[in-house]
């Protein structure tokens, strides 16, 4: 009877140690997505898992918005975040208090497109004009442009990091007091505007290629009433009009510019194993195919090219 229990713990002991172990290629991943990049980084997924699903790599996702995105890692229920603005000093003690390796890495620089109808004439508009519309202080189009009239209708996601961006970086926490129409979705805010003659929308870059939208994306220039400092501002753009192409995003000419933060605790599993491919030059070349500037490889300019 000895003999028999004593075999049963053995083969109890063995199993244990024999129980794989997580890496940076095998395990489970769980990958909440805020939805303003969710077509790149859906991309991102897909081609770790083509990749690395051969040696048990599992990921899944969510896509949610940036604030949930944000909350899911600060409470230490996702081990790995992307987030369209860097955690505050608040969020940062609170990781710290349940793991002391917090790391942190601009993986791409994105932007925030304004979108018109194709019927609209108006190819341009500075920042000083988004802030008055956003204010509510210029409300027809009249005022921006004569060939078109009528009341500017805007279309935005409600609660979203777009909205956000806006009270932090361009309205300095006054918030849009202008009235809009609240959509649901980046892609909806595309969809309203090309039904809508009047319409004047704001989506984040990575969903422009996915939609295959028929709306027009305006070229955007600053002022001298822009105080937006986050990145440095050459001379040469006061004045000047320009798309959110790459290059314009890399030289800071196109004004409503972000970074991509991606953060992870630190340990050898999953979530480190799918951050470190993101950080790669494969990974890179994903979001430059969105449209989106890399944040850790550099990138050709072509001087020749128009922007």
């Amino acid at each position: 009877m000895r003999s028999l229990c004593f075999v049963c713990l053995i083969t109890l002991f063995l199993g244990c140690n024999t129980e794989e172990k997580e890496t940076t290629i095998k395990g489970k991943l769980h990958v909440f997505i805020p939805e303003s990049i969710a077509p790149v980084m859906i991309d991102e997924v897909n081609e770790f898992l083509s990749l690395y699903q051969i040696n048990g790599a599992h990921i899944t996702d969510t896509i949610v918005s940036a604030e949930i995105a944000e909350r899911r890692f600060v409470r230490d229920t996702a081990h790995i975040a992307f987030l369209p603005r860097p955690l505050t000093q608040e969020e940062r003690d609170q990781v710290k208090r349940i793991s002391t390796n917090l790391n942190e890495l601009i993986v791409a620089y994105d932007a925030i497109t304004v979108v018109v109808h194709p019927k609209n004439k108006i190819t341009e508009m500075t920042t000083t004009e988004i802030k008055k519309i956003l204010l509510g202080t210029i409300t027809r189009w009249e005022q921006l442009a004569k060939p078109m009239k009528g009341t500017i209708k805007i279309y935005c996601q409600d609660s979203s990091d777009v909205t956000e961006y806006f009270k932090q970086r361009l309205l300095k926490q006054a918030g849009i007091s202008a009235k809009f129409t609240r959509t649901s979705s980046d892609i909806q805010t595309l969809r309203s505007v090309e039904k809508d003659p009047l319409a004047l929308g704001f989506v984040a870059l990575a969903w422009i290629d996915s939609a295959k939208s028929e709306a027009v994306i305006l070229n955007l220039g600053r002022t001298s009433e822009d105080t937006d400092t986050t990145f440095a501002t050459p001379t040469e753009t006061i004045g000047n009009f320009f798309s959110p192409h790459p290059a314009n995003i890399y030289r800071n000419y196109y004004p409503l510019k972000r970074a991509i933060y991606m953060y992870t605790r630190g340990q050898i599993n999953l979530a480190a194993g799918f951050g470190t491919y993101v950080a790669t030059s494969e990974g890179q070349k994903l979001f430059l195919k969105r449209g989106l500037l890399p944040g850790t490889q550099k990138i050709k300019l072509k001087s020749n090219q128009p922007f």
